[in-house]
Parts: structure tokens; C-alpha cells; sequence
């Protein structure tokens, strides 16, 4: 199963001057999340968001110490 995270991976990788491009999107869409969750009333939609926020940010991360 090939995930956004794999293929980021993959092209970091093979290609070392593309993580930048790819780390200022992913942290762009931190941001968004981020964003969103704050002005989330749903309670629900609330932790998904917080869910999707951790998981992406350990990816961010796992990326950023490659490059």
C-alpha cells in the first residue's frame, strides 16, 4: 500500500532537493488543520482532526529528519 507518506519518502530519497518543496506543503497543510480545528465546534470532528494533526506531524517530522 502506497501511501502520500511512502511517496514523499521514496522522493526524498531519490531526489534530495525536492523535501523542501514537500515539507512547506505538508506544514501548510498542519496549518490548515490546525486552523480548522480551532474554530471546530463539533466535538467529534474535533478529535479526528486532532487525530490527523498528530499522525501527520509525526510524518512531518520523520521527513524533516531526512533532509
Amino acid at each position: 500500500m502506497n501511501t502520500k507518506f511512502d511517496k514523499d519518502l521514496k522522493l526524498i530519497e531519490t531526489d534530495p532537493g525536492e523535501g523542501t518543496m514537500i515539507l512547506r506543503e505538508r506544514k501548510a497543510e498542519l496549518e490548515r488543520i490546525e486552523r480548522e480545528g480551532r474554530s471546530c465546534k463539533n466535538r467529534f470532528r474535533l478529535e479526528c482532526l486532532a487525530q490527523e494533526y498528530n499522525r501527520l506531524k509525526r510524518e512531518y517530522d520523520a521527513l524533516d529528519a531526512m533532509v
